[in-house]
């Protein structure tokens, strides 16, 4: 038997084992909080215009649903490189460049993180989506989710996001990672901020 299995077969102090635990979630969920704070403060920022979902799913209990009419629906015809060769889960890049009205609209969709070199560019990365292994119609329209879909709000004050929302009044201020990760920033209405993210 070695020394590292004799370790560990060895009975582990209870306090001692609670304290490691301890340590190990705290360090895990600090790292999650300081992950999340580093793309608020240092992601680059894109605004994005909330349109309506299905009237079903508009609200539940505590949070609001958001889809956004640029970025939730990819357009097949955007798609630059190969196609995948079979059916199956995979991830997209959206090129994001900001229009004269100040949104953020796609202009080009890739399978590969695109290779930086435009300024004006934001490169926002997909969960991953069901792609079908040949262009055709079912490929045509492609719903996306970037993990931006669900804002919570306090108990009772989503009806006036639902309403604004539906009237074409919301747009969402989000920020983006180097690496593609998404964290909504800033909720408004008419340009106005109604909630911001604090950083912790």
């Amino acid at each position: 038997m070695t020394g590292l299995s004799q370790f560990l077969r060895r009975d582990i102090n209870p306090v001692i084992a609670a304290l490691v635990s301890a340590v190990v979630l705290i360090g895990m969920l600090g790292v999650m909080i300081q992950g999340r704070a580093a793309i608020l403060q240092n992601g680059a920022e894109i605004i994005l215009k909330a349109g309506p979902v299905d009237p079903r799913d508009l609200m539940r209990g505590d949070y609001v649903r958001l889809a956004y009419e640029s970025i939730s629906v990819a357009d097949a015809a955007l798609f630059e490189g190969e196609w995948p060769d079979k059916p199956g889960p995979v991830t997209v890049w959206l090129t994001l460049e900001t229009d004269k009205n100040g949104l953020a609209v796609p202009t080009a969709i890739t399978r590969d993180k695109p290779v930086p070199g435009n300024p004006a560019a934001v490169y926002l990365k997909s969960k991953p989506v069901q792609l079908y292994g040949e262009r055709s119609a079912q490929n045509a329209s492609v719903p996306l989710q970037f993990g931006i879909e669900r804002y919570y709000v306090p108990e009772g004050e989503g009806l006036e996001i639902e309403a604004a929302r539906n009237a074409g009044r919301t747009t969402v201020a989000v920020r983006v990672s180097k690496n593609g990760t998404a964290q909504i920033a800033r909720l408004m209405i008419d340009g106005e901020a109604l909630y911001q993210e604090p950083l912790y």
